[in-house]
């Protein structure tokens, strides 16, 4: 796996735990375009952004990981 899989590995699961796109782009005090080009591959994922991500996903609560399954399991069919 790639540095670049990883990092929007990353900001998929981030997205996932915030409840949405826009949610995350809040959080991250970014534009919801930037999180759907980043998550599209269209652009580079910033080495700032993976880390406030990973910020997220850490700083996560149980029930946000138990919403986030259900979040990825619709996204991965």
């Amino acid at each position: 796996m790639s540095d670049r899989d990883t990092y929007r590995d990353t900001l998929l699961y981030a997205v996932a735990i915030a409840g949405s796109e826009r949610e995350l782009a809040g959080q991250l005090r970014v534009t919801v375009a930037e999180v759907e080009d980043w998550l599209d591959g269209v652009d580079a994922i910033p080495e700032r952004i993976f880390h406030a991500a990973l910020d997220v996903v850490i700083g996560s609560s149980r029930q946000a990981i138990g919403r986030s399954r259900g979040m990825l399991d619709r996204i991965a069919r």
